[in-house]
């Protein structure tokens, strides 16, 4: 088994949240697809949020590279491998992890996106 080292930063959630530090560092399978990051972030980072209708989009260098929609566990991109992402460099094994408190929201984000270009 190999692995490679990964840093995740994430938004807050609600004021309470924000007074906590969210880098953290962890240490995955080199084979590890999106979903498959999701469902090893799940209980050890990613808040769970009251009514569990969220979503959380996953950011590599500012372009979002898949997302998880917590309700019916879906994904977007959930079999691409994150090793297609990492180029291997060390600063490249930077994710972030944006919340949308809906999966409304989310459409709107990515609606506003394609009509201010």
């Amino acid at each position: 088994w190999n692995h490679m080292y990964i840093i995740i930063d994430r938004d807050a959630v609600c004021a309470a949240d924000d007074m906590s530090h969210h880098r953290e560092e962890f240490t995955v399978p080199d084979d590890i697809t999106i979903s498959g990051l999701f469902e090893f972030l799940e209980f050890k980072y990613i808040p769970v949020i009251a009514g569990n209708d969220v979503v959380w989009g996953l950011y590599h260098h500012d372009v979002e590279v898949g997302a998880y929609f917590t309700q019916n566990r879906s994904f977007i991109n959930g079999n691409i491998p994150l090793s297609s992402i990492i180029n291997n460099s060390e600063e490249d094994n930077e994710f972030y992890l944006r919340y949308y408190s809906s999966p409304h929201r989310y459409r709107i984000h990515f609606i506003s996106i394609a009509n201010s270009h």
